[in-house]
């Protein structure tokens, strides 16, 4: 299943809100651990608010996530 949107905003360094909660396929350290703000700061530039993209969803986890990858298209998605 793909979606197609507009980034809303980065939570932390491994999810990202574009119409549904996703959480990208990598783990990164949480808000409050070492890196934690580092990581966000690289998800957040790498996926900016109002950056067009596509999410392919390809599987939920044991705790209900949506586990997808985000591919940019900066040519008018």
């Amino acid at each position: 299943m793909n979606i197609r949107g507009a980034v809303i905003r980065a939570v932390d360094g491994d999810t990202l809100w574009v119409r549904i909660r996703v959480r990208l396929p990598q783990s990164t350290p949480e808000l409050h651990a070492a890196g934690g703000l580092e990581a966000l700061g690289r998800t957040a530039r790498r996926f900016p608010v109002g950056r067009r993209v596509q999410v392919r969803i390809h599987a939920i986890d044991d705790f209900g996530r949506i586990i997808g990858d985000v591919i940019t298209d900066d040519s008018g998605l």
